[in-house]
C-alpha cells in the first residue's frame, strides 16, 4: 500500500515535464475526432455492467485513499477499459461540485474522441501515465481543472483495465499527485492480480473435470485464458476463439446448447455451461452436424424452374446471390439477362422491362430484375403479368429491399413467386459472423487472419450496412496489417468506431431478441421512435428506457 498522507501546496514547473508532445498530439486527434472545444460532456449515458470486477478491485483501494486524503480538495476517478465513468471520490466541497458541474457522473464516455484531452481518455491512448494542467485540456469546460492520469494494466493479460485519474482545482497538478495515483494503481493492479489467480484455478479446475474424454472437443474460456484439447485445437481457429469469448462474457449466460458455424465451415452444436464462481468464463463441449464446407456470404438455394423472389436489407448480399442462382438455372455458358434499375434510373433512363422479357425468353436465359420495388407502377403489372406465363427455361429472379416494407403492389408480385428467399441482415446472423468474417477477410487478402480480440469488437457491432459496411471494415483492417507487415488483424488495425465492443456483446438471449425486434421497428419506421413504439406496441417512454438498457443509439 502507499502511505503518503496529504498533499503539501508546491510549486509545479512544466519545462520540467516530458509530456508536452504528448498534450500536442493528443489535441491533433480530438481536432481531427471532430471535437470542438465549446463542446460539453455527453449526457447520454454508457452501460459499464461489465466494470464489476474492476470496481470490486478498486474499491477497498479507493476507500483507503479517502481516508488518507481527506480534506484536500482533491478527487479520484477510475474509467474502465473504455474510458467510460465507474467512479469517482471527491474529497471536498469545491471539487465534488465542479465535478457535477461538468458531468463526471457514473456512465460518461470520457473517450479521447468524445471529450478530447483529458487525464482519463488520453492514458488509454499514450498506455503511460499523463498530466494536464488546466489549459492543456481540450473542453473549454474542463479547464479550471488539473489532473494526472495513470493507466491501470492488468498484470496477467496485460491489458488496458481501466485509468486512475486525481484531479484538483488548481492551474498545475500537484506533483505529490504522481506517486499517490502511481501507489493506487499499484495496489488495484495487485488486487486485479489475486482475482485473476482464482478465476483461473477455477477455469482450470472445470477444464480438467471435462477434458480426460479424448472423443470430444472441449475448451475452456476466462477473462485471461484458454484452455482446448487436441480435438479443440484441431477445431477452433482464434477468430472461433474470439466468438466463444463473446458468449462467454455473456453476465446471463446459463447451461445450453447452441449452433455455431466455424471458421473452418463446419457447422457444430456448442453445449455450453459456465464455469461456477467465476464471471465470464465457461466451458465449451462441441459436437459436429455437418461435415466443412468453405463459408460463403450466403447460402445458395436453387431455385424453381419459374420464378424466385429474393429479398433483402441492402447489403445482405441479395443481388450476389440472385446472379448466383441465375448461374445455376442457365446454361453451360452461365448466361443471363440483367436489369438493374436503380442503375438505370440514375443515369436517367426508364428500364425497358418489356424488352428485357422478350429477349430473355427468346434466347432462352434467365432474367435477373435487380431494384424490382423501384418500378414504376406500369412496368410492376406488367411483371406481375409475366410470372403467370415464365418458361422454365427463361426463370424469372426479382430482387427487391425487405418485403416487410413493400409497397401493395410490390408485395402482391413477389407472393405470386413460387420460390421466396430472403437473406438475413448481418445482425441475425451472430452465430456465423465469425465465420463470414474470415471468408470475406479471405477473399480481400487469403495471407491475413482476424486475432480473438478484433473478433470480439466486430461481433459487437450491429452491421447497419451489412456486406458492404463489413467488407469496407475489412479492407481498412487489412491495409492497416500489411503496413505493419503483419498477418493477424489485431483490433488496433480496425476503423477507431469498430474497436470497442458495444453492450449488444453482453447481452442475453432474451435481450438480444428483444433488441433485434426494437431495431427492426426502427427500420421499418424510418428511425421515427413514436411509429416504432406503436408499431411494438409500448409506450415512446418504454422504448426509450429499453434503448438504453440495450445500447441501441
Amino acid at each position: 500500500m502507499c502511505h503518503v498522507g496529504v498533499i503539501d501546496t508546491l510549486s509545479f514547473r512544466p519545462d520540467r515535464t516530458p509530456h508536452r508532445p504528448v498534450i500536442e498530439h493528443s489535441w491533433r486527434r480530438s481536432a481531427l475526432s471532430g471535437v470542438r472545444p465549446e463542446d460539453n460532456t455527453p449526457a447520454r449515458l454508457r452501460d459499464i455492467g461489465s466494470a464489476d470486477p474492476l470496481l470490486d478491485a478498486a474499491r477497498p483501494v479507493l476507500d483507503d485513499a479517502a481516508a488518507r486524503l481527506a480534506d484536500t480538495d482533491v478527487s479520484l476517478l477510475l474509467v474502465d477499459h473504455e474510458c467510460r465513468m465507474v467512479t469517482r471520490v471527491a474529497f471536498g466541497t469545491t471539487v465534488e461540485r465542479r465535478l457535477d458541474a461538468i458531468g463526471a457522473t457514473p456512465g460518461v464516455p470520457f473517450g479521447e474522441d468524445i471529450v478530447g484531452t483529458t487525464a482519463l481518455g488520453t492514458p488509454a491512448e499514450t498506455r503511460g501515465g499523463v498530466i494536464v494542467n488546466s489549459t492543456e485540456h481540450y473542453l473549454e469546460q474542463f479547464r479550471t481543472i488539473s489532473c494526472f492520469g495513470q493507466p491501470i494494466i492488468h498484470p496477467a493479460t496485460r491489458r488496458l483495465a481501466g485509468i486512475i485519474c486525481m484531479s484538483e482545482i488548481a492551474d498545475r497538478i500537484n506533483p505529490l499527485a504522481v506517486p499517490v495515483v502511481n501507489g493506487i494503481v499499484a495496489d488495484i493492479a495487485d488486487r486485479l492480480l489475486d482475482r485473476s489467480r482464482a478465476h483461473q484455478r477455477r477455469v482450470l479446475d472445470a477444464f480438467q473435470r471435462a477434458a480426460p474424454r479424448r472423443d470430444i472437443a472441449v475448451a475452456a474460456i476466462g477473462d485471461d485464458l484458454q484452455l482446448t484439447n487436441a480435438l479443440a485445437a484441431e477445431l477452433l481457429s482464434p477468430t472461433d476463439i474470439g466468438a466463444l469469448r463473446v458468449i462467454a462474457t455473456d453476465p446471463a449466460l446459463r447451461t445450453t446448447t447452441l449452433p455455431l458455424t466455424l471458421v473452418s465451415g463446419a457447422a457444430v452444436e456448442v453445449a455450453v455451461e459456465p464455469v461456477a464462481g467465476t464471471r465470464g468464463a465457461a466451458l465449451f463441449r462441441f459436437r459436429a452436424l455437418s461435415t466443412p464446407t468453405t463459408p460463403t456470404r450466403s447460402t445458395p438455394v436453387r431455385p424453381s424452374r419459374t420464378t424466385v423472389a429474393v429479398s433483402g436489407e441492402p447489403g445482405t448480399g441479395r443481388t450476389t446471390l440472385a446472379l448466383e442462382l441465375a448461374a445455376e438455372s442457365s446454361d453451360e455458358s452461365g448466361r443471363a439477362v440483367v436489369v438493374d434499375v436503380a442503375d438505370e434510373l440514375i443515369n436517367g433512363r426508364q428500364p425497358d422491362v418489356a424488352g428485357q422479357l422478350a429477349r430473355a425468353r427468346s434466347s432462352g436465359v434467365p432474367l435477373v430484375i435487380d431494384g424490382v420495388d423501384l418500378l414504376d407502377d406500369r412496368s410492376i403489372a406488367l411483371v406481375t403479368r409475366a410470372t403467370a406465363s415464365t418458361p422454365a427455361a427463361a426463370p424469372l429472379i426479382l430482387v427487391s429491399g425487405p418485403r416487410a416494407q413493400a409497397g401493395p403492389a410490390v408485395a402482391a408480385l413477389l407472393g405470386r413467386c413460387a420460390t421466396r428467399i430472403d437473406p438475413a441482415p448481418l445482425r441475425h446472423r451472430t452465430s456465423e459472423l465469425a465465420a463470414v468474417a474470415s471468408g470475406v477477410l479471405g477473399e480481400i487478402d487469403p495471407e491475413l487472419t482476424l486475432s480473438g480480440p478484433a473478433t470480439d469488437a466486430l461481433l459487437s457491432q450491429d452491421w447497419p450496412g451489412n456486406f458492404t459496411e463489413l467488407i469496407a471494415v475489412l479492407r481498412e483492417a487489412a491495409a492497416s496489417c500489411r503496413e505493419r507487415a503483419a498477418r493477424v488483424i489485431e483490433t488496433a488495425d480496425l476503423p477507431a468506431t469498430y474497436r470497442t465492443t458495444s453492450r449488444a456483446a453482453h447481452l442475453s438471449g432474451r435481450e438480444q431478441a428483444e433488441r433485434t425486434a426494437i431495431v427492426d421497428a426502427l427500420d421499418r419506421a424510418g428511425g421515427n421512435k413514436v411509429r416504432a413504439a406503436r408499431d411494438l406496441g409500448i409506450s415512446r417512454t418504454t422504448l426509450y428506457a429499453r434503448m438504453r438498457a440495450l445500447g441501441i443509439q
